[in-house]
């Protein structure tokens, strides 16, 4: 049968709408989220001409997210805010949820814990009462971002189970090695290293079966984070080059500020604080486009770090007292005990 390219007609808006927007996910996810960003404008134009619809309120909370997840938080939230506008208008609950989600991710980017919680618990109303048990597992896992977060453990591994077990239930893959990636974090900030490679190590194969780049490049950093808890050094090199390779190749901002604030600690550990600190200068820039407040605290503390590796302690100091008061901002309690105990005189626990 010919098809609508060879008869010389055109797809009806939505089903080429559809088509982009497929593409549009593939390529957020993969290697070319630009590329991405672009299907998804062409599929928004595509529907803007039509009554607003469920369809209309996904693609503007995808495209949020491709931009969401390269930095690009403030051209994210208005999409965001328009796809909670058309699922309310339209009475489509589940939309509504998701959008609520999406809008909680960005909040808690950005300190804003308290109401990232109740975005958060609004979302998760809704999607119990409308039956979503993939997007009761998604906000579930978010709740347990924060959780670990606020440093309570018990708290993030409960949501974190509660959402694998939802994941595992529909075999929905990405969810599972999101899932994996923040309890393997979790486990490595107990001290619990078998749990947390295993939990990597299932993300990982996850994420490179399905040539999910994004997701790959975040097990390697947290891989990298954990070799270097453990002074593996090369080891957690090769991960934090591999990780550095993906979050270039997709022009991703917070993650090459997050590797670039590995690699400073790599560097400091090798005896290298004057290069480990220009390292930490371009990570501080990179986190300030993301607008990524619990990454800038932490590449501040390593900064900070390096700084007294280096010998200035004072301004060490100062700059601890800068990543004190943001973590204090955002209730991070972890690391304001830490930071507190380098800023007494004592040199703190290393913090993932």
């Amino acid at each position: 049968m010919a098809t609508h390219a060879e008869r010389g007609t055109k797809l009806p808006a939505t089903v080429e709408a559809r088509r982009l927007t497929e593409l549009a996910r593939a390529a957020g996810w993969g290697d070319a989220p630009e590329h991405g960003i672009e299907w998804f404008r062409e599929a928004l134009l595509l529907l803007g001409g039509s009554t607003e619809t469920p369809l209309l309120a996904d693609v503007l909370r995808w495209q949020g997210s491709v931009l969401r997840d390269s930095g690009l938080t403030a051209q994210a939230e208005p999409l965001y805010a328009e796809s909670l506008r058309v699922a309310t208008t339209l009475g489509y609950e589940s939309g509504c949820a998701h959008a609520l989600n999406c809008l909680a991710t960005l909040t808690q980017r950005r300190g804003e814990v308290n109401q990232a919680g109740e975005l958060l618990r609004r979302a998760l109303a809704i999607a119990e009462r409308c039956g979503e048990s993939r997007l009761v597992a998604m906000v579930e896992q978010n709740l347990g971002v924060l959780a670990d977060m606020r440093g309570e453990a018990a708290s993030a591994v409960a949501h974190y189970l509660l959402s694998l077990r939802s994941f595992e239930t529909a075999r929905d893959e990405q969810g599972m090695s999101w899932v994996l990636t923040n309890l393997g974090i979790t486990h490595a900030k107990q001290g619990q290293i078998a749990d947390a490679q295993s939990a990597y190590g299932r993300a990982l194969l996850i994420a490179r079966d399905r040539g999910d780049l994004l997701t790959e490049g975040i097990v390697q950093e947290n891989r990298a984070e954990l070799l270097l808890q453990q002074n593996d050094a090369d080891a957690a090199l090769d991960a934090i080059n591999r990780a550095l390779e993906i979050a270039e190749q997709r022009g991703d901002g917070p993650r090459r500020a997050n590797v670039l604030k590995l690699r400073g600690m790599y560097e400091r550990q090798s005896d290298r604080p004057q290069v480990a600190l220009d390292t930490l200068r371009t990570a501080l820039n990179w986190a300030a486009v993301g607008e990524d407040a619990l990454l800038g605290a932490e590449v501040l503390y390593e900064y900070g770090a390096a700084l007294h590796d280096a010998g200035d302690g004072k301004l060490a100091k100062d700059v601890w007292s800068t990543a004190l008061r943001a973590f204090e901002r955002i209730g991070a309690r972890p690391w304001v005990t830490r930071v507190r105990d380098r800023l007494n005189g004592g040199e703190g626990a290393h913090v993932p």
